[in-house]
């Protein structure tokens, strides 16, 4: 026998595959169980398993053996909705953090490449809308900042249920905005 090959006991004459899918059932893996073995595939080992929530899943062994793969998608699903409050990501809102490739330096602001003027919008609720056109950044800033009041009230609904803030409340604010025609597309 040469260097890294090992005998197998003649008592055992079983495949090596067979052995290798015998010993996993009943592993493991996170809220997975390894309950049987589902076949080969574009040269992948894949696993029916059992989840802690009681649902069924295939995965495949790579993604079992590195740990990518440790429930059937209960645990990631609640983890996904719930910085979602509606339709608006919360941590968005809160971060105020300026994208490394924006050129203007304020959120919701660029320059037109056609015409060369700065555009101004907003994106809430699942909507992007159009604030306007301005010769000049600072106009664009300032109708920027006034969009931006939303936000503040729809982080002090979301954070007090039910509390009025001085601008009023954040539904009040968003049919202002739509009342005023400021909304995607319209010019």
């Amino acid at each position: 026998m040469g260097k890294g090959q090992h005998e197998r006991s003649q008592a055992d004459s079983r495949p090596a595959s067979r052995i290798m899918i015998k010993d996993w059932v009943g592993r493991k893996f996170g809220d997975l169980e390894v309950i049987a073995y589902d076949g080969r595939r574009n040269g992948k080992h894949y696993w029916r398993c059992r989840c802690s929530c009681g649902a069924e899943t295939v995965a495949n062994q790579s993604n079992l053996q590195d740990g990518h793969t440790r429930s059937c998608g209960c645990k990631s699903k609640p983890a996904s909705t719930r910085h979602f409050v509606e339709g608006t990501c919360i941590e968005s809102i809160r971060s105020r953090k300026v994208s490394v490739s924006n050129r203007s330096g304020i959120r919701g602001v660029y320059r037109n490449r056609k015409n060369g003027r700065w555009v101004a919008q907003i994106t809430f609720q699942g909507r992007t809308r159009y604030l306007g056109s301005f010769g000049d950044l600072e106009e664009a800033a300032r109708a920027r900042a006034e969009a931006e009041k939303i936000f503040e009230a729809f982080l002090e609904k979301y954070e007090n249920p039910g509390a009025q803030t001085a601008a009023g409340t954040a539904e009040d604010l968003r049919q202002g905005m739509l009342a005023d025609g400021v909304e995607s597309g319209n010019s």
